[in-house]
């Protein structure tokens, strides 16, 4: 007796799009999930305060925006709930002194932005977005098509078509440099520098890391072409809609069972074992939303896995540990460069390039770092549902930090382990963040903290606190993700399929691979 067609392990988004898919094509589908809240590293709850609605960790809904997922189900998912906040005003970056530079939806507004710091890197500014409307249509299908793939040759080869050899070249090449190399070459103010280079650090990229420029490079352009999108009411909305769309094509979602064990029969992945011993049987595929150290290394019996690939799976690499904070505020943050700033998505402080580099370095080294890089989004200004009236809520993503300190940068803290020390490193991301918001102690209600320990204890795709599932860096990105010849969503084992984060194309709310595998599993039968 088989309980579904294919079952899914794991509820993040990736997962449920691909569920959404093979349901939608007519299929039995069962998602099971350890944690009692869909959604993986997207998820929202009132962790502070009753009403303050935060969401614990993933919320720019951009990339999702452009999936192949929201072109084809978008109209359900509103139906089931899913609403769109955007603001005109997607990030900015902050200065000591008080100086800010913004990104802006209207180009004027972009452009004496620019202009206010450097008359060369307005016109540079212009150069770059032509640059990225020049080569976009080229680049970004390439992030939503299988690696390696008659699809992606085909891709490339319309590249070189459209683009010439040269030009195509140096795409590429500009695609692998640093994000400090990157800003460099189209840039000459440090204030507009570090408007692109947090980009970088969104994932792992320290500004001198190969391969850094990809992210600082696309991310500006589209949201001044689209703006910053989060999910009205919290990103839970949005999984929420997600899951009702696939139980009502049948489908089902169980939370709160913890896969021990993939089931194998005759050379074949048939089923899973739950910690608490029930087992439930797919006829045609396992869908694994996982790691692959978690999928080889601790679901499958070693005796089905090459011991290559069981070799490939131990060195996966995972990237910086990440801390996330939530914070109930009494009143709209008071920042120190003026009430405009209330109106941007996202605000980046480092508040410099070499901050950043520094921050990444001790990170990496395994310090805690003396003055790390903030990325904090202000929801409540653009969607008043989030907190109770009058009322708001602050979330600020400290990157990045080390998955288990050894010493502190400045000598002050005692390096151990998280749930010691996290309440007091807190601290200092407050202390940080009163330079450019002074009056901030004063208007905070509640703050809740998430150490990178509680990341991993909450979702174990965040290996270490790493809220990407794996390190991006070239050599374990594009073809090579998860693991060089396994990138195709196929694992070693028949029946056994891989998605998520670690596989391509990679992190954030893209929903990309989800998509792909169950593309890749209903042209296959």
């Amino acid at each position: 007796m088989t309980d579904a067609d294919a079952i899914v392990i794991g509820a993040g988004h990736n997962g449920l799009a691909a569920a959404i898919y093979l349901a939608k094509a007519g299929w039995k589908v069962l998602v099971i999930d350890k944690a009692t809240l869909p959604g993986g590293a997207a998820k929202s709850a009132e962790i502070t305060l009753p009403g303050f609605k935060h969401d614990l960790y993933a919320t720019n809904i951009g990339l999702f925006l452009g999936s192949a997922l929201y072109r084809d189900f978008g109209k359900e998912l509103h139906a089931e709930g899913f609403e769109i906040v955007s603001s005109s005003h997607p990030f900015v970056s902050l200065f000591p002194d008080g100086d800010y530079i913004g990104m802006h939806q209207d180009g004027n507004q972009t452009v004496q932005e620019f202009e206010r710091h450097s008359s060369h890197d307005a016109q540079a500014w212009l150069d770059l977005l032509a640059y990225f409307k020049k080569t976009s249509d080229y680049l970004l299908p390439l992030l939503q098509t299988e690696m390696p793939s008659t699809q992606a040759l085909k891709l490339l080869w319309k590249m070189y078509r459209g683009l010439g050899k040269q030009a195509s070249l140096e795409l590429i090449q500009m695609l692998m440099k640093s994000s400090r190399q990157f800003v460099d070459a189209w840039f000459e103010s440090e204030k507009v520098k570090a408007l692109f280079v947090p980009w970088g650090m969104h994932l792992d990229f320290g500004p001198d890391v190969p391969g850094g420029a990809t992210f600082p490079f696309l991310e500006p352009p589209i949201d001044h072409l689209n703006g910053m999108a989060f999910t009205k009411g919290g990103i839970s909305n949005l999984i929420d809609a997600m899951v009702r769309v696939i139980e009502k094509n049948g489908g089902q979602v169980l939370l709160g069972q913890n896969v021990s064990q993939i089931l194998v029969k005759g050379g074949r992945a048939v089923g899973i074992k739950t910690l608490s011993g029930k087992e439930y049987y797919a006829q045609k595929a396992v869908i694994a939303n996982l790691t692959p150290t978690q999928l080889f290394l601790n679901l499958m019996p070693k005796s089905v896995v090459p011991s290559a690939v069981l070799e490939k799976a131990s060195k996966f690499r995972y990237g910086p540990g990440t801390m996330m904070i939530h914070l109930a505020l009494s009143k709209p943050v008071e920042w120190k460069s003026g009430q405009s700033i209330n109106k941007y998505a996202y605000v980046h402080i480092g508040p410099y390039l070499e901050d950043f580099a520094r921050t990444y370095q001790q990170a990496i080294d395994g310090y805690l770092p003396a003055s790390p890089m903030l990325v904090i989004a202000q929801h409540t200004p653009n969607d008043t549902t989030r907190a109770p009236s009058g009322k708001h809520t602050l979330w600020i993503q400290v990157r990045a930090l080390p998955a288990k300190p050894h010493k502190d940068a400045l000598g002050i803290l005692t390096a151990e382990n998280w749930e010691n020390i996290k309440e007091q490193y807190a601290d200092r991301v407050i202390d940080k963040l009163a330079i450019y918001a002074p009056s901030i102690r004063e208007s905070i209600l509640k703050r809740t903290v998430l150490s990178p320990d509680d990341l991993q204890r909450d979702n174990p795709n965040l290996v270490g606190g790493d809220s990407v599932a794996g390190s991006h860096h070239l050599d374990q990105f594009y073809l090579f993700r998860p693991m060089p010849g396994w990138s195709r969503y196929q694992s070693p084992l028949p029946g056994l399929y891989m998605t998520g984060a670690s596989t391509w194309p990679g992190g954030g709310l893209n929903a990309t691979s989800g998509a792909l595998v169950a593309q890749k599993i209903l042209k296959r039968r």
